[in-house]
C-alpha cells in the first residue's frame, strides 16, 4: 500500500504554484454516502484536473463509506487502511499528526486498526497514478453492524432524490448528500427528509448563523463543535436550543456537517 508522494502529501493533489483554485461552492461540498465500486466507476475529470463524477452527474468531494478492513499499514507519520464493502475495496489514507491529535480522536482511529472490523469514513477522493483513494478526515469503529444495512439505503435514497429533483426541474445540488453521522440515525425523519429544509443557510437564518458558529469554533480544534458551544454562542441572537437542534438537524440531513466523536460534535464538510 503506497501513495504518499515526496512533498509530504498524498499523492499529486496540489495546485500548480502560482495557481489558485477556485473555492467550491456549497452544492459540491455536501457530502455524499457511495459505496466502493461508484467511486471506481466514478467518471475522471476530461481536463486532467482532480474533479471526479458519479455516473448520474453528481461532483463528489466529501463522501462517506462504510466497509469492512481488509488491510491495514501503520507507519509513524500516516495510516493506510484497505476497506470493502461488497461492491469494491478502497484504500483509505490519513496523516497521524502526533502531538496535534487529540486523545479521543487518535483513540478512534487506533480502533480501526484491525482486520475485518467494520467501520465508517469520510473524507475527499483523491487520485494518484491513476488510482483513486479516499484522503480520510474522520474515521470510527460502526457502533452496531445495522449502521452498513442503513449506509446502503442511505446510498439508495440519495441517488432517488437526486434524479427526482432532476426529473422534476428544482435544482440538484443542494440537499442530496444526506450526511447523516453516526449520531443522527434516530433524528433522521421519518419520511426520509421530505419535511427537512432544503436550504443550506441561505433564506435560512438559524441554519446560516449555525452555520457559522461551526465554521468559526471548528477550526479551533479536531474534535468538531460541541452543541452546547453552539447554543450559547447563538443565545445572545435570541435563538433557543431547539432552534440550533433543529438547525444541526438540518444542516447534517444535507450533508453540509457531519458528527465526530459523538452525535454532539460536529464539524462542516468542506
Amino acid at each position: 500500500m503506497s501513495g504518499y508522494d515526496n512533498q509530504g502529501g498524498f499523492g499529486s493533489q496540489g495546485t500548480p504554484q502560482g495557481q489558485t483554485k477556485a473555492r467550491r461552492n456549497y452544492d459540491e461540498q455536501t457530502l455524499i454516502p457511495v459505496t466502493m465500486k461508484q467511486i471506481i466507476n466514478a467518471d475522471g475529470d476530461p481536463t486532467g484536473g482532480n474533479d471526479i463524477s458519479l455516473k448520474d452527474g453528481r461532483a463528489l468531494y466529501m463522501v462517506k463509506i462504510v466497509g469492512c478492513v481488509r488491510n491495514h499499514e501503520q507507519k509513524s507519520t500516516n495510516l493506510t487502511i484497505e476497506v470493502e464493502d461488497g461492491t469494491g475495496l478502497i484504500e483509505v489514507k490519513t496523516w497521524m499528526n502526533e502531538g496535534d491529535d487529540c486523545s479521543a480522536v487518535a483513540n478512534l482511529r487506533q480502533e480501526c486498526c484491525q482486520d475485518h472490523v467494520f467501520i465508517r469514513v469520510i473524507g475527499q477522493i483523491k487520485e494518484f497514478d491513476g488510482k483513486r483513494h479516499i484522503q480520510a478526515t474522520d474515521i470510527r469503529l460502526l457502533g452496531t453492524k445495522n449502521e452498513l444495512t442503513y449506509h446502503f439505503l442511505e446510498v439508495a435514497y440519495s441517488f432517488d432524490k437526486y434524479q427526482k429533483r432532476k426529473e422534476s426541474g428544482m435544482g440538484v445540488g443542494m440537499g442530496v448528500g444526506m450526511g447523516y453521522g453516526i449520531g443522527n440515525m434516530a433524528s433522521m425523519p421519518k419520511t426520509m427528509g421530505a419535511n427537512v429544509s432544503m436550504n443550506q443557510g441561505g433564506g435560512n437564518s438559524v441554519n446560516d448563523a449555525v452555520s457559522s458558529s461551526i465554521r468559526k469554533f471548528g477550526s479551533e480544534n479536531d474534535t468538531g463543535v460541541n452543541i452546547s458551544m453552539i447554543i450559547e454562542d447563538l443565545a445572545p441572537q435570541g435563538y433557543s436550543a431547539g432552534e440550533v437542534r433543529t438547525a444541526l438537524n438540518n444542516l447534517s440531513n444535507e450533508g453540509h456537517i457531519y458528527s465526530t466523536i459523538d452525535e454532539d460534535h460536529f464539524h462542516f464538510a468542506e
